[in-house]
Order: structure tokens, then C-alpha cells, then sequence
């Protein structure tokens, strides 16, 4: 995947999700393993100096849509309504640096699994891991359920 693919998915979220815009939201890049995003402190801080919850909740599930977008356009299944159904974050450490997030690619089975139901049912449902990182230890993990479906 290229960087134009993201840099146009950034401009579409900026776009269309307000608050990623006044986030600062970077759509890093992409990999075999991750999917990374990243967004400054210094505006998604809190009253202690260090990165505010909420907003590393929003990046976690905004780069988990971001991510099953990205594979459902791979896919060839551009026109789709992507949904998060359910979610889960666990704080573990204080973020005092830039916002790191690495969502996790899924496996090829359970890509195929999704082309397939899009293919036969027209929908079907993605379950996205995500960590918020720093100096190489986990802040936060993140797991969320997107829907995906054919418009």
C-alpha cells in the first residue's frame, strides 16, 4: 500500500471527522505487521501533562476504522458502511510523549473470511487489536469490532 492511499484516507477523515483535523491525526504508514498513526501531546493532553485518555481512545478507534477501510478498499470493496460495534481499551502506562498507534494487521484468514461474507452477504464484522505505544512498552491495548457493510 502506498503513501498516496494514506494521505488520501487522512484527507477523507479530516474531512469527514472533524476532530482528527484539530488532533493533528497522522496517518504514518503501513506494513505487513502494522498500521501506524500518530498525533502530538501537546494538544491531546491533560490536566497532568500527559496524554489524555479520551483522546487516545478516539486515536485507537479511528485508526482501527481507518485500518479495516484501508483493507476493504484492498479488497476492491470501496462503497461500504464501516461501523464499530464494540470496543475495549486497558490503560496501562502514562503516554507523556507524541501519541503512538500500532494497529495490528489481521491475519490472511481472517481477511479472507471478510471478502468472503462481503461477497455472499453483503456484511461482515473485523476484529481490530491496537496499541498505543512508547519507548517500546504498551500504554494502552485496544480491541474494537467493525461491521463492514456493502452500501
Amino acid at each position: 500500500m502506498n503513501l498516496e492511499k494514506l494521505k488520501e484516507l487522512e484527507k477523507k477523515i479530516y474531512n469527514e471527522i472533524p476532530m482528527t483535523r484539530l488532533m493533528e491525526l497522522k496517518l504514518v504508514n503501513i506494513d505487513d505487521k502494522y498500521f501506524k498513526t500518530s498525533a502530538p501531546l501537546d494538544i491531546n493532553v491533560n490536566d497532568k501533562g500527559s496524554a489524555f485518555g479520551g483522546s487516545l481512545s478516539s486515536i485507537a478507534i479511528i485508526s482501527s476504522w481507518c485500518l479495516s477501510k484501508l483493507i476493504s478498499d484492498e479488497l476492491g470493496f470501496e462503497n461500504v458502511d464501516i461501523l464499530v460495534i464494540k470496543n475495549h481499551s486497558s490503560f496501562k502506562k502514562q503516554v507523556t510523549n507524541d501519541i503512538v498507534c500500532l494497529c495490528t494487521i489481521p491475519t490472511q484468514k481472517d481477511i479472507n473470511i471478510l471478502k468472503e461474507k462481503l461477497k455472499t452477504k453483503e456484511s461482515a464484522s473485523l476484529k481490530i487489536h491496537a496499541k498505543i505505544v512508547q519507548d517500546d512498552e504498551t500504554c494502552m491495548d485496544y480491541e474494537g469490532i467493525y461491521v463492514i457493510k456493502k452500501r
